[in-house]
């Protein structure tokens, strides 16, 4: 079963979420520290010119540099990542927008991963919403209702009066009857 768990960077790279909703480490990479530098000239410059008020010249450098960093940030934001995201995903051979490899569990490991709540005996809370799912997974997804039964009984033997488990307890007394 693959972790589907985050996992805190060790190297001490930073972490964002990209546009599509993934997770990507973000060194210190060159267009940061060129935003950084255009953005600190900018503010530099503007106060050089504020003190020297003769020379308007400060002034034109100082909305050089805030165009620059202005026009940095429009081109790596709306042409370079995405032109870069999509080549990327054209040289791995998947889709736009589609998850990496891996990222969705399939069925299987899904099944795997709550079951593993079940026996490893995890909070009650963990427990009973494991037993859920994996109650409509075996009776609905899997077609299997004797396994699916199977569940019940087990979270009900452990948490007989648990108000959240009160759906399996009817649908199981509707079986007896």
């Amino acid at each position: 079963m693959r972790a589907r768990f985050d996992v805190p960077n060790v190297d001490g790279a930073a972490v964002r979420w990209t546009s599509s909703g993934y997770r990507q480490s973000q060194q210190v990479r060159v267009s940061t520290a060129v935003r950084g530098i255009l953005g600190t000239a900018t503010v530099v410059l503007l106060l050089v010119a504020l003190l020297v008020r003769d020379d308007p010249r400060w002034f034109v450098l100082s909305g050089t540099c805030g165009m620059l960093w202005w026009g940095w940030d429009l081109l790596m934001e709306h042409v370079v990542t995405p032109v870069g995201d999509w080549l990327m995903s054209v040289i791995t051979g998947g889709a736009l927008d589609s998850p990496p490899p891996g990222a969705r569990p399939n069925l299987e490991e899904t099944i795997e991963y709550l079951e593993g709540h079940l026996e490893r005996g995890a909070s009650p809370r963990v427990e009973m919403n494991a037993a859920i799912r994996l109650e409509e997974i075996y009776r609905t997804v899997k077609q299997d209702p004797e396994r699916a039964r199977r569940v019940v009984d087990t979270i009900l033997e452990r948490y007989p009066d648990a108000p959240k488990l009160k759906r399996l307890r009817q649908a199981r007394e509707s079986e007896i009857v």
